[in-house]
């Protein structure tokens, strides 16, 4: 019987591990979960602190308002995390398209936020649209209920 071979660098590649997010604030605070949290329409930035252990994996930030499976829309906001051979990492997210005009016209609306982090692109095409992965990719996301307003 021969044994393994026990050096680290040509054994195989580990397990793939999913992405998690850390945090997620804007310049004002971080978002606390589920919310509700507000953003202005056509204006705003937020930050989110994400780790994922495969540090070869460049992570896919993507925020969708009220996506549902018999309603599957495009995520409002996209950003990408590059891998930098660090666990984590920051990305900043622009929210210029997070809010719409007819999110602002009733004042008592609350909309629903998903804040999804991919380990691989989404597909536009795939089942569930926007969101599938192809295999190994795994992903996390968080809820908010969003409040959308107009600037001040």
């Amino acid at each position: 019987m021969i044994p393994p071979r026990l050096d680290v660098e040509k054994q195989d590649a580990g397990v793939n591990s999913p992405p998690a997010i850390l945090g997620v604030r804007t310049d004002d605070q971080e978002l606390p979960e589920p919310g509700p949290v507000i953003f202005d329409r056509g204006d705003g930035m937020f930050n989110a602190e994400l780790i994922d252990t495969d540090l070869d994996d460049e992570l896919f930030v993507r925020a969708f308002v009220d996506y549902t499976v018999d309603n599957p829309t495009a995520p409002r906001v996209l950003c990408t995390a590059p891998a930098n051979g660090k666990a984590e990492r920051t990305v900043t997210c622009n929210t210029n398209a997070l809010c719409l005009a007819s999110d602002t016209a009733n004042p008592d609306t609350t909309l629903h936020m998903h804040i999804t982090v991919f380990d691989r692109e989404p597909l536009e095409a795939g089942s569930p649209p926007f969101q599938e992965v192809l295999p190994p990719g795994l992903s996390t996301s968080r809820f908010y209920f969003l409040k959308c307003v107009e600037p001040q």
